[in-house]
């Protein structure tokens, strides 16, 4: 009991994590697939008034088949003019999916009750299981809607189709909203499954195939991008480039499985250090960059920078034999508007400013200022 109430929590969790996170991806196909289904709706009428009564001998159209098509094809221009608008709320567009279903639900329980009391129903069936496949809805708003409408439709076979054929699409319509509830499941399970699969790819990407844990360049620098442009009046945070000293040397007299041992250390020293929330991330083959959320106190920053060496420098002695110490570039940004450019180009300054002083020397400055503060990190 318990395993089945944390599988239906943790599915409960995916299912929110999806809808929130690609509200407007699910909202752009919503209204993809409503635009063709609507026009498949115009054109399967215009089909189906036409060939009937080639088929079915004596078949004439009822006032809801001829009043179903004017709608159909008006709901289909509105929906084209609101796309070609270049509208994409989600809410508005979730609200034309539901009154689309609405009006299918509406015209179907007409034609199935009342076009012939004396015949069964098919077209209501097949809609309730049809439709949790086409929109992406949450599992509560499709079956909530469904179920609606199927008690609608129940109530109205009760009270005015022929009790010997009624009892049958009674019948049928439980059995359907059955179908149409594991429709919905696997659609949405497949669906969350694409998702978490497509997140996990796109992920996978963005991290440093060395240093799994942290970004690559293309990576860290979105990341930031996106940070900085959550607040582009003005932003708190500080960024550190960081470049390995005689890293070449290492390589070249080590080998280079060392020198990705050593890659390594600085990679968990970084991921040690700084938060989760903190973008880190290897810029190039021995620089390291690390975007520090709301973070401007220059004394923390200080003691930031004196224990990533200590701890890099304990580390790759203890991985290879050998002290290796590092070079870092600072730059604060206190309630200023900037942009990764401007901040990554002043960062690259002070880490030059830092090596240009010597080796395990950080510099330290804030936003636009020319010059920093040197420290020695070896203290």
């Amino acid at each position: 009991m318990k395993k089945l109430l944390n599988y239906l929590n943790s599915s409960i969790k995916k299912r929110r994590q999806y809808f929130r996170q690609e509200e407007y991806q699910i909202a752009k196909l919503n209204m993809r697939i409503l635009e063709k289904l609507c026009l498949a709706t115009v054109i399967l009428l215009v089909l189906f008034l036409f060939l009937t009564p080639f088929i079915i001998k004596g078949w004439k159209a009822s006032p809801q088949h001829m009043i179903f098509l004017p709608v159909s094809l008006l709901f289909y221009l509105v929906t084209f003019l609101y796309k070609k608008k270049g509208f994409n709320n989600p809410k508005c567009i979730a609200a034309l999916c539901i009154l689309f279903e609405s009006i299918l639900f509406v015209f179907i329980i007409l034609i199935d009750v009342f076009s012939d009391k004396a015949e069964p129903s098919c077209f209501m069936p097949m809609l309730c299981v049809a439709l949790p496949a086409l929109f992406i809805f949450p599992l509560t708003l499709s079956l909530g809607l469904i179920g609606f409408f199927e008690i609608i439709y129940i109530i109205t076979v009760l009270l005015y189709k022929d009790p010997t054929i009624g009892q049958y699409d009674v019948f049928c319509a439980i059995v359907s909203f059955g179908f149409s509830a594991v429709v919905a499941i696997i659609i949405i399970h497949l669906r969350i499954r694409e998702y978490q699969i497509r997140i996990k790819f796109k992920d996978l990407s963005t991290r440093d195939a060395l240093l799994p844990s942290i970004y690559n360049k293309q990576g860290c620098q979105s990341q930031m991008q996106k940070y900085l442009e959550i607040n582009p009046s003005s932003v708190n945070c500080s960024m550190l480039f960081l470049d390995l000293d005689d890293f070449k040397r290492i390589n070249d007299t080590l080998g280079h499985y060392n020198g990705d041992i050593v890659l390594r250390c600085i990679g968990e020293v970084l991921n040690s250090i700084f938060r989760s929330n903190d973008i880190i991330g290897r810029f190039g083959g021995d620089e390291f960059i690390v975007l520090v959320k709301d973070l401007i106190d220059e004394n923390v920053l200080v003691e930031k920078c004196i224990l990533i060496s200590e701890r890099f420098r304990e580390k790759s002695e203890e991985r290879i034999g050998v002290k290796v110490s590092c070079s870092i570039g600072v730059v604060i940004v206190d309630d200023k508007v900037t942009d990764f450019d401007s901040l990554f180009r002043q960062a690259d300054n002070a880490l030059y400013e830092a090596k240009s002083s010597g080796k395990d020397k950080s510099a330290i400055r804030y936003y636009n200022d020319v010059k920093g503060k040197i420290i020695s990190n070896n203290k």
